[in-house]
């Protein structure tokens, strides 16, 4: 969970380069995963690239075991005996990265095996181009939707005017009322689902501005006072200091806030606690982001449910479009930031979302 004690990787100081230093200055700037083992597959050596895909300070992953680090791997391999290309997962803040990696022996001048090393690219998900076809199946599916979505709106604004007069013609006692007013409250859902639709297909265009966005997860608790109190839920925040501004339309960042914060009283049908935190991550080669976290205490998100949460149309509840995430999504990624969502250890989920820092006050994202 990102909060105001998020590990915060500062910039290291410039430094000469010397020939003693020239190594690793030199594995520093591949874009190649570069890790040494030594006999018992502990980590002698990692440069900056795991680093930079695991979000955390490298020295701490010196002397852990590798099988830690490159699960599902056998000993053999990671001890350089096949030179058998493998592929592996990697849970790389908040997401599962796949690399293609290899292992080569490492020898003394003597010839003596002192370790070994490991080489590893992140595979890119359009390698085998199903996640190409993902996204041009995605692309199609916003295109027939508004098309859907426009077809029925009409006719479905006819019938609804005809019900709601055909009602007005019935007593007030009448049971026949009761009935037609169901058909409208299913005729709102569907105009709810076909709105949407339209979301989701044709997404409002932002309108950024320098935005606090401590100011936009009030604004967003503050809206669902009721809901959170009827479902017997309460509000921890957990805040960073001195967050600097973003550039966000304000209002639709706090369209994915009430979602995401929804999604968490949804999960916590008994009551719990919602804790809403703040925070900025640093990294020494990359741009920096402010994360917005939700947490609930509920009974997080089912192993079958994880892969697919954002896909638009997928919902585990009854009376769910499936759409919430896949907007949130949309809006988070045309803002140039990411979402996540994973499992808390102690029960219950986080999802974060992350906005890139500008460089200066002045720079849009």
């Amino acid at each position: 969970m990102a909060g105001k004690n998020s590990e915060d990787i500062a910039s290291p100081d410039s430094v000469d380069v010397t020939p003693q230093s020239l190594p690793t200055q030199v594995l520093d700037a591949l874009d190649q995963v570069v890790v040494a083992l030594d006999r018992d597959r502990r980590v002698l050596y990692a440069n900056r690239r795991i680093e930079e895909l695991l979000g955390v300070d490298r020295a701490s992953l010196l002397g852990a075991a590798a099988k830690d680090l490159f699960a599902g791997i056998d000993a053999k391999w990671l001890r350089g005996a096949s030179s058998e290309p493998r592929d592996f997962k990697l849970q790389a803040e908040g997401r599962e990265v796949t690399l293609k990696a290899e292992a080569v022996q490492m020898r003394a001048e003597s010839g003596e095996v002192l370790g070994s090393v490991v080489l590893a690219d992140p595979v890119a998900e359009t390698e085998d181009g199903e996640f190409q076809k993902k996204i041009d199946r995605l692309v199609s599916l916003g295109e027939l939707s508004a098309y859907v979505a426009h077809e029925i709106r009409n006719p479905l604004t006819g019938i609804r005017t005809t019900v709601q007069f055909v009602s007005s013609k019935f007593k007030t006692s009448d049971p026949r009322r009761e009935d037609l007013a169901d058909v409208i409250q299913e005729l709102d859902r569907i105009e709810q689902i076909i709105t949407g639709l339209l979301l989701f297909a044709r997404p409002q265009s932002g309108r950024p501005v320098l935005s606090d966005v401590h100011g936009v997860a009030e604004k967003t608790l503050a809206a669902i006072e009721l809901q959170l109190a009827d479902a017997g839920v309460t509000v921890e925040r957990d805040f960073g200091d001195g967050l600097p501004e973003l550039w966000l339309d304000p209002d639709l960042v706090q369209q994915v806030f009430l979602n995401l914060s929804l999604n968490a009283i949804q999960a916590m049908p008994a009551g719990g606690t919602l804790t809403v935190s703040t925070g900025v991550r640093r990294y020494r080669t990359r741009r920096s982001f402010v994360d917005v976290s939700f947490s609930d205490t509920g009974g997080g998100i089912p192993r079958e449910a994880m892969e697919k949460i954002f896909d638009p149309f997928y919902t585990t509840r009854a009376m769910g479009t499936g759409l919430g995430l896949s907007i949130s999504l949309q809006i988070v990624r045309d803002h140039g930031g990411v979402i996540t969502a994973k499992n808390n250890s102690a029960g219950g989920a986080t999802f974060r979302v992350s906005f890139p820092l500008p460089v200066d006050p002045g720079e849009r994202a």
